[in-house]
């Protein structure tokens, strides 16, 4: 029995920790992606307003 409540209370809390850490390590993923694509089309903007 004890088995059995140490995964009931360990599995739903894994799930949802793995959910979590899932979603905050993409929110960085593509946070970090969006950076680097308005950094360089600011680069090439600049480049094509000097010419």
């Amino acid at each position: 029995m004890i088995y059995r409540k140490w995964s009931l209370l360990t599995g739903p809390v894994s799930i949802l920790g793995g959910i979590v850490g899932a979603t905050v390590v993409a929110h960085l993923i593509f946070l970090d992606l969006q950076d680097r694509c308005l950094k360089t089309k600011k680069k090439t903007a600049d480049r094509v307003d000097r010419s």
